[in-house]
């Protein structure tokens, strides 16, 4: 096993890595791809002439204009490939020739020590899911629902990101200390689109933590969400000014990092409206709103990504989003046309 990784590395590094389609015993469709309509997206007039940039390394800014003025969503086809004698480590899959990685070098993919061994394991994660939490959150959890039986996923555990623990008790899914062990029979998804299956995955979790986390009845209101220091910094130029503006329309102020989980979901499990700064955080809200509510992202326009918008249709919330620059103290965000956005998804 540590030979096929060091030799996985050589591969990659010459071009020669086999995919998986390629590399897989076994390939099953669980949902074919199909196109629908888009739903609206509530943007001001030249929000789009803001935009300066994509998201780098992910994608360019013609393409995420693209996906906002698209009037159709394409969704890629839902595939489980089953591979034979693999190697799984922190950082991703090791399989005969070729790989699921996000480190190309040797330290996380080489492992030392003591292997566990599994005859057969349902792995969940991905590029995306190891490094952010939103993706572990929205794409790993629901990727997880796929497997017959949820001993045999493989969810690895974060202590260093937020109520990952948390949600995944609420979800009834283990998760996997980050350790190396072999498999003698590895299910791998693609399922990274927002189709039916999904959809229908969305709502088994809403459902789970509903059921994980009691609510009282409490009187629908506006939120904003303020992200603050947590995860990669996005700083609103003069927050404190901005949320006071928001108060005083309604709103109430909700503080991830002055907020415990339980709190957190209660109040957003009755938002009307939910206005934050595009990044992870975001799912805290997709997981909890009430169908039919309305979601607004303050997306910067130097890393200009479109994705919560085919994510809020198929969580049934109507998006909204308002582009905002940089300057030397933050992103500026005008509260009016924040407000203005919010009126026009009534």
């Amino acid at each position: 096993m540590r030979a096929r990784a060091l030799a996985n590395i050589l591969r990659s590094k010459l071009g020669y890595a086999a995919d998986l389609a390629s590399a897989a015993r076994h390939r099953e469709v669980l949902e074919a791809g199909f196109v629908e309509a888009a739903s609206k997206l509530y943007m001001l007039s030249g929000m789009l002439d803001r935009v300066t940039a994509g998201v780098a390394g992910h994608s360019t800014r013609e393409a995420q204009i693209g996906v906002a003025r698209a009037e159709t969503f394409d969704h890629a086809a839902v595939i489980r490939y089953v591979l034979q004698d693999c190697l799984i480590h922190p950082r991703g899959v090791e399989y005969k020739g070729g790989s699921l990685t996000n480190s190309p070098g040797l330290r996380h993919r080489i492992p030392t020590g003591r292997m566990s061994h599994s005859r057969v394991r349902h792995y969940c994660m991905s590029n995306v899911s190891h490094r952010y939490f939103g993706h572990w959150l929205r794409d790993s959890c629901t990727t997880a629902l796929l497997a017959p039986d949820a001993k045999d996923i493989v969810l690895d555990g974060r202590p260093d990101w937020p109520d990952t623990e948390a949600y995944a008790q609420a979800f009834g899914l283990p998760t996997r200390p980050a350790g190396a062990e072999r498999v003698d029979e590895l299910h791998v998804y693609q399922d990274f689109s927002q189709g039916m299956s999904k959809r229908g995955r969305y709502a088994e979790l809403r459902a789970r933590l509903r059921s994980a986390v009691p609510v009282t009845a409490g009187a629908p209101r506006p939120v904003y969400l303020r992200r603050g220091a947590t995860g990669v910094a996005r700083r609103i130029a003069d927050e404190d000014a901005f949320c006071d503006a928001l108060a005083g329309h309604g709103f109430d102020i909700l503080d991830l990092a002055k907020t415990g989980f339980a709190d957190r979901y209660r109040t957003l499990s009755a938002a009307t409206v939910v206005v934050t700064v595009e990044g992870s955080q975001a799912n805290h809200a997709f997981l909890a709103m009430p169908t039919g509510a309305n979601f607004v992202s303050l997306i910067p326009a130097d890393r200009f990504g479109m994705i919560q918008r085919g994510v809020c249709h198929a969580m049934g919330l109507r998006y909204g989003c308002v582009v905002v620059s940089p300057g030397a103290n933050g992103y500026t965000v005008d509260a009016g046309e924040v407000l203005r956005t919010v009126d026009m998804m009534r």
